[in-house]
Parts: C-alpha cells; sequence; structure tokens
C-alpha cells in the first residue's frame, strides 16, 4: 500500500474515497455537523501519523480507519465529559430534500424514528455489530477482529440484533 509509505496523494485518494463514510459515522455521534468535520479531520491526522504502523493484514484499511474514528469519538466525549451521543436523528433529518413529496416524507420519517428507536434497545455490541455489518460492510471476518471476538460470536450477536429489530419493527409480520 502506497499511503503506509506516506505517499501523500495515495493517501489523498484514501482520504477522498473513506471521508464521506467517516464524517457520517462520526456525525451519527457527536452534536454538531461542525464538530463531526472536526473530528473527521483530526481522524485522518492521526490515520496518516500512524500509517506507518498500519499491517494490511488481517485488518482491511477500513476496518483500521473505523477502529480510530471510534476512539476519538470516545475521547472527544472523555475530554469533554459529556455523555455519548447514539442518537443520528438529526443528522438523517438533514438529509431530507425539502421538494420531496410530504406524504412520503412523513412516512419516510415514521419508518426512520422506528428503526432508530429499535436500534436504541439493541446492546451496545449489538449496535456495533450492525453498524459494521450494515454501516460500513465490513465482513464477519472484520468485525470479530475489530471488535476482538470470534467469528461465531460476532455471528451470535448479528444474529440476535436483527432478530430483535424484526420482533421490533414488524410484530405483524411473526406467526404466533
Amino acid at each position: 500500500m502506497q499511503a503506509s509509505q506516506l505517499d501523500i496523494t495515495a493517501f489523498s485518494d484514501l482520504y477522498r474515497h473513506y471521508s464521506p463514510q467517516i464524517l457520517q459515522f462520526v456525525s451519527a455521534r457527536v452534536s454538531g455537523y461542525q464538530e463531526a468535520e472536526d473530528l473527521t479531520n483530526t481522524i485522518f491526522e492521526k490515520a496518516y501519523a500512524a500509517i506507518g504502523r498500519y499491517e494490511p493484514s488481517p485488518a482491511q484499511f477500513s476496518t483500521w480507519l473505523y477502529t480510530i474514528a471510534r476512539n476519538c469519538v470516545i475521547d472527544h466525549y472523555r475530554k469533554r465529559r459529556l455523555p455519548i451521543q447514539d442518537d443520528a436523528e438529526a443528522e438523517m433529518l438533514a438529509t431530507i430534500d425539502p421538494a420531496d413529496d410530504p406524504e412520503r416524507l412523513l412516512l419516510e420519517d415514521d419508518r426512520r424514528r422506528s428503526l432508530w428507536a429499535a436500534l436504541r434497545q439493541l446492546t451496545d455490541e449489538q449496535r456495533q455489530v450492525v453498524g459494521c455489518r450494515f454501516f460500513f460492510n465490513l465482513s464477519i471476518l472484520e468485525v470479530a477482529s475489530l471488535m476482538d471476538k470470534t467469528e461465531g460470536a460476532v455471528k451470535a450477536l448479528q444474529f440476535r440484533a436483527l432478530e430483535r429489530l424484526k420482533r421490533q419493527l414488524a410484530p405483524d409480520l411473526l406467526v404466533s
């Protein structure tokens, strides 16, 4: 990987590729967009400073970067002694186009609120697995490496989380 030799052009390509995902991840965990942008820049500064220590095996770059992001968010709250923000509702509402059909917007908003309410009912580990698997599209192996768990434990956490979400979000679809 060229970026690991401190090639600024190669790292710039990685920044352009991953910064939208990292910004969205951070935005979902802090209170303001400016704060999220600042933290995202800090994350990439830390990644660039540590890129020489990055080893492509077993973790992919995205897993490594996600770990830095998660740790930066935790450090951010520790320094300020603030409660960790799990609710990304404000970030989601910011993506709504006001020119859209109002009825459709209300239905989408209701679905989003239901989903976030259901996600808040999961354990921290279940939320982390769901986020890594479906937000970052990480493999079971990558999530296991990131969380320092076995692949079986990650699969079990994912199964339990999805079952709980299904029970909460679609109770009418379940057969008693």
